[in-house]
């Protein structure tokens, strides 16, 4: 990494980064749900606003450079991939909502999304990392949810279509856990390969 570490583990996690264009549109899908949920989710900050691929938790210093090396030719073996946020969901379920996410519609042709995810997650498991077995939605976090709630799914049906944009990179991300919620700060970036789009981003 180019980047000096003081501690000798570090809280860190993979994801890819969204446009700005596909924040206000999430930003603006939370305004709508702040007004019928009255305080009864915590929020994600906009800057906060990511695709998770992979959690790793606290890993080794030492560790970073390994990942570095297994993750560059990975990412160089996959073009940059073309999607959206698309539909609002919530996990476990929407009838008992813990996490509040939108949804990632995948619009690229040829190796998707989910391609790349099981090639990532077979390359950190053969390398001797843990991986999670869940199944792989894609999907960025907007909330979590503090009580018990109630809620009409039905009023977010029909949502305005929000603009594609491009993933050109995978980031590596350090996580600092702060009395005041998490700091998430990148410390590699994995440029996707293969043949280059325009940008629409």
């Amino acid at each position: 990494m180019k980047r000096t570490l003081d501690s000798e583990t570090l809280r860190s996690f993979l994801a890819l980064e969204i446009s700005d264009e596909a924040r206000d549109w999430i930003e603006e899908r939370s305004r709508e749900m702040k007004r019928e949920l009255e305080g009864s989710v915590r929020w994600v900050k906009r800057e906060a606003l990511h695709i998770t691929l992979h959690f790793f938790g606290k890993v080794p210093v030492k560790a970073v450079g390994k990942v570095g090396d297994l993750l560059y030719p990975l990412a160089e073996g996959f073009s940059p991939f073309l999607m959206r946020v698309k539909g609002i969901g919530a996990f476990p379920n929407l009838k008992n909502p813990r996490v509040l996410w939108v949804g990632i519609e995948d619009m690229t042709g040829g190796q998707t999304l989910r391609d790349f995810h099981a090639a990532l997650l077979a390359t950190l498991k053969d390398a001797g990392f843990p991986v999670d077995k869940r199944p792989f939605t894609p999907h960025v976090t907007i909330g979590r949810v503090k009580r018990f709630m109630r809620f009409d799914w039905g009023l977010f049906r029909n949502l305005p279509v929000c603009p594609p944009f491009i993933v050109r990179e995978l980031t590596f991300f350090q996580s600092q856990l702060t009395p005041k919620g998490s700091i998430y700060q990148p410390l590699n970036h994995f440029s996707f390969g293969g043949e280059q789009h325009d940008r629409t981003n």
